[in-house]
């Protein structure tokens, strides 16, 4: 545990300026271009792709809150693992908000927005047929399944994010969640992503792009029922909707529990850029798995996609 006694309810912070969740404080010297990953041993293959390695800790008590900074290209990155679902990027988002914008010994909120790049690289489902397990699936727009959006109301407002939730809330989860919600992508991080992919020899199928849902839980957000636990719609429900939606010429692609919240803090309120990448592990519609050795590969060079797309943006 830290020493003294953390201050405030509102903003839990310690005396040295270390935040009560991500552990992390000003003086750790955390860069601004962040990796955010579900999994903490997808830190360690960021850590290894780094050229060096200047900083590296895990909260001992909540050890999904796990970091390491380093130096890529001789640009100062760092790799931060989340745990899962919407609610644990919320408080990251917060912590991080937090960690470059106030100055815990004044008490006081700086003046000068920082220039914050933060991807995540993560692995998600697909329902599209024409989708392969394996394929790099990168987020324009996300649907928030979850409600953490109502509680953030967005300061700048996307048209397009708009249309497509008035077209989402029309369907059968959109009425069983109608505080579904829809936020951007960062277009710099989009176009950032996807030239470092092509870089790489990515091409369609295995390089697509388009609208991710982002859910609360793993099995009835997305229709799977298991045993006795009754779900408001069937698996084969939610397929058939994501197969039919598309809304502003642009399809459902992917399937996750991270990208909705991000992309609301970061795009739509706090001015940050924010873009996801993710490697698709199964299909929905086709109960294709992807194998294990494969899905280390693939996500393997997810990270060094991810790694030369933060290179275009600073």
């Amino acid at each position: 545990m830290r020493e003294g006694k953390a201050k405030g309810s509102e903003l839990v912070i310690y005396p040295d300026g270390t935040l009560y969740h991500i552990d992390l404080k000003r003086a750790d010297n955390i860069p601004p271009s962040i990796f955010l990953v579900g999994a903490a041993e997808r830190v360690d293959s960021f850590a290894k792709a780094f050229d060096s390695v200047f900083f590296q800790h895990r909260n001992s008590v909540r050890p999904e809150f796990y970091t390491v900074a380093g130096v890529y290209k001789d640009i100062p990155m760092a790799a931060i693992s989340t745990g899962i679902g919407p609610d644990n990027i919320e408080i990251v988002m917060n912590e991080l908000h937090a960690l470059f914008e106030y100055d815990h010994q004044k008490s006081e909120w700086i003046n000068v927005l920082p220039r914050v790049n933060i991807i995540r690289v993560g692995t998600c489902g697909a329902s599209l047929k024409e989708i392969p397990a394996g394929a790099f699936a990168i987020s324009r727009y996300s649907i928030g399944l979850d409600n953490l959006g109502a509680y953030y109301p967005a300061v700048k407002r996307d048209a397009t994010a708009k249309k497509i939730e008035d077209e989402f809330l029309k369907t059968i989860v959109g009425k069983t969640n109608p505080f579904s919600y829809v936020s951007p992508a960062s277009a710099d991080v989009i176009a950032a992503l996807e030239k470092s992919a092509k870089d790489a020899g990515e091409e369609d199928p295995m390089l697509i792009s388009g609208i991710t849902t982002t859910s609360p839980g793993f099995f009835a957000p997305e229709g799977r029922k298991i045993g006795r636990l009754k779900t408001a719609f069937s698996l084969e429900q939610f397929v058939a909707l994501i197969q039919k939606f598309e809304a502003e010429g642009l399809k459902i692609i992917n399937h996750e529990m991270e990208t909705s919240i991000l992309f609301r803090l970061c795009n739509e309120i706090l001015g940050y850029r924010a873009g996801a990448i993710c490697v698709v592990l199964d299909n929905l519609s086709s109960d294709e798995f992807i194998d294990a050795g494969f899905a280390k590969e693939r996500i393997g060079k997810c990270v060094k996609v991810a790694l030369g797309a933060m290179v275009k943006l600073t």
